[in-house]
């Protein structure tokens, strides 16, 4: 009985994977509370952040044009992203292009992002001092719709 089941378990796994590859599958990302800044050694909690898009299907959607803020003095823009090549098990990494303003002077920056367990954490360097922030990214697993 129990290797019966196990059998249609991994039955129906293997379907839902073959279906998504055919007919394409959804993910869910969208980022979730607070988001805190880090720059010349200060934590900035009281960050202002302005979504891109509430939620989408990759981080392209929902990171790219979204933009942070702490008062008049530093603001980041993501411009853009390149994911890295992704490794089953191992967290999601890559780089965010930014566009980062500290006193009222741009600089275009690069941060190497990593995704774990629901954190995504960037990381680059502005005027020869460490610049990152980070928050919550809510996902959901893929699902797969069938006609």
């Amino acid at each position: 009985m129990k290797l019966l089941l196990t059998i249609l378990t991994l039955t129906t796994l293997l379907f839902g994977a073959t279906q998504m590859g055919l007919k394409g599958g959804s993910c869910t990302l969208a980022q979730k509370g607070a988001v805190t800044l880090n720059y010349h050694s200060t934590i900035y909690k009281n960050v202002t952040y302005s979504a891109n898009k509430k939620s989408g299907k990759n981080f392209r959607e929902i990171f790219v044009g979204s933009s942070m803020s702490v008062g008049k003095n530093i603001s980041l823009k993501i411009l853009d992203y390149k994911p890295n090549k992704r490794f089953k098990g191992k967290p999601k990494t890559g780089v965010f292009m930014v566009s980062a303003t500290i006193n009222k002077k741009v600089e275009h920056i690069q941060m190497a992002y990593i995704f774990d367990k629901g954190i995504i954490s960037a990381t680059g360097v502005l005027n020869k001092t460490t610049i990152g922030f980070f928050t919550e990214v809510d996902y959901s697993f893929c699902t797969v719709t069938t006609k």
